[in-house]
């Protein structure tokens, strides 16, 4: 029986686990992998049902998960695959799932889940895997790179658009900063307003807003979730966002 710890995860967790798992096998995982979290499809409380058969590299699989929380994307995967992912759950927080439906080998899947999210998969053992952080400079590249420049600007289109048809969340007057996740249809389907204009109703108006993004075309491949914006006052002899030529 495996269970899930949660705790810090040090530098060189990957590089322990590759060492580890092998003995962790033989004895008690819940202590050894201490400095990981574990989803695995048979990680139970205290029962013991019997665990998933697990797929072979290339026996593909037929999924269905939607865009969803990272963690709760990772243990529907684990649930279907048989695969262990291990992860920080700190890296896992706030990040959103790729949509994933379809049949795929497991590792394919795997890669297709975590588009966007910043994160890669490393395998530690034939069916273990743990995330990791997609290194800064690859993600600098990628984030400087001209199609994903043209979807930043897309962005800030889309939004401009959508607080200048909420009658009072027209923007120039206010500050406030906003994180929001994007789905595959370019569809905003989270957000979430960090801070307050100072004024309950622009801050409905500016929710609803937000929540009425759409852009109509995908994030380019790679592309950094949450996108965060912030919007600012805008100071004196400035043409106002909304104000049309």
């Amino acid at each position: 029986m495996l269970r899930s710890a949660v705790a810090d995860v040090k530098p060189d967790c990957a590089r322990l686990m590759r060492a580890a798992v092998p003995a962790v096998r033989r004895s008690a995982p819940w202590s050894i992998l201490g400095a990981c979290a574990l989803v695995a499809a048979n990680v139970v409380a205290m029962v013991d049902p019997a665990p998933a058969q697990t797929k072979l590299a290339n026996e593909q699989v037929e999924l269905n998960i939607p865009i969803q929380p990272l963690g709760a994307a990772i243990s529907r995967y684990g649930n279907a695959t048989g695969r262990d992912v291990l992860y920080d759950a700190n890296l896992a927080s706030g990040r959103l799932s790729s949509e994933v439906r379809g049949v795929f080998a497991p590792d394919e899947a795997l890669n297709k889940l975590l588009v966007g999210t910043g994160l890669k998969a490393e395998l530690i053992t034939g069916k273990t895997f743990v995330l990791v952080p997609v290194p800064a400079s690859q993600q600098a590249r990628q984030t400087s790179s001209p199609e994903h420049l043209r979807y930043y600007g897309l962005i800030q289109a889309g939004i401009t658009d959508a607080l200048c048809d909420a009658q009072g969340a027209h923007p120039g007057r206010y500050r406030f900063t906003a994180k929001l996740w994007i789905a595959p249809d370019g569809a905003v389907v989270r957000s979430r307003r960090i801070g307050s204009t100072g004024t309950p109703r622009s801050d409905h108006e500016i929710d609803a807003a937000l929540r009425r993004v759409q852009l109509n075309k995908a994030p380019p491949p790679g592309f950094q979730q949450p996108v965060i914006i912030l919007i600012v006052p805008q100071g004196p002899g400035v043409t106002r966002g909304c104000d049309r030529p």
